[in-house]
């Protein structure tokens, strides 16, 4: 097992997904970038009192993103981990596992939301100690939800502070992603809708929240394969 730190964490992720981008980018926008697009075009928004949410907002919004954004993340960990494989390699190896880590992120997330829910800190213990090396644990080595669990624990055992570390700074990072391509996405809409091209402001403000959940889809999953690979040496 090699030492993590956060510099190390951000120049191993880095250095995966720039080494491929264009590929892996391709590869995980049909299930992140155009999702997300055509929720933001076609589907009611939310409103502003969350109780008034209906079953079909909640599945559109929140459900079909979380299932189908899942798969993409598979998918990207498998060419991650092994660059030499096609996308239909990665996929043929990705959708077995999908139903499996599905009920790993399920099971992570109770204890993650009760710690949450105490202060916190706990819940990002427990997520970076059980759920964020789920996906790279799952595609390299396989095993039942339970036992990835229990690997993702073990593994993460020597790391446990540089992940946290790094977790915080991704939702840092998550947070100004998500600003500018807001920014840029509202900076095309103002000058669409003063041209009267309402239409294409829409297209363009929903584009960059597609291209958002993109980047931090690939960049996930980047994470959590670079740090397998250093903590399962």
């Amino acid at each position: 097992m090699q030492r993590l730190s956060v510099p190390a964490i951000w120049d191993g992720m880095t250095g995966m997904v720039l080494g491929d981008l264009s590929r892996l980018f391709f590869v995980a926008a049909p299930f992140t970038l155009l999702p997300s697009v055509a929720v933001q075009l076609f589907v009611p928004p939310l409103p502003a009192n969350l109780s008034e949410i209906s079953g079909q907002q909640f599945a559109w919004m929140v459900l079909l993103p979380f299932l189908i954004g899942n798969l993409a993340q598979l998918v990207v960990t498998a060419l991650l981990l092994r660059p030499d494989i096609t996308p239909r390699d990665a996929f043929a190896r990705a959708v077995p596992l999908w139903l499996p880590y599905l009920a790993v992120l399920l099971l992570a997330s109770v204890p993650v939301s009760l710690g949450v829910l105490a202060l916190i800190v706990p819940g990002l213990f427990l997520y970076v100690r059980l759920a964020f090396l789920g996906s790279a644990v799952i595609v390299a080595e396989g095993g039942a939800p339970l036992d990835v669990l229990k690997r993702s624990w073990a593994l993460s055992e020597g790391g446990q502070g540089a992940l946290m570390l790094f977790a915080i700074v991704a939702i840092f990072g998550v947070i100004g992603v998500l600003m500018l391509t807001s920014l840029a996405g509202a900076a095309v809409d103002v000058v669409a809708r003063l041209a009267g091209l309402e239409g294409i402001g829409r297209f363009a403000v929903a584009l960059a929240g597609g291209i958002a959940s993109t980047i931090v889809a690939i960049a996930g999953a980047a994470a959590s394969a670079f740090c397998w690979r250093q903590l399962a040496r």
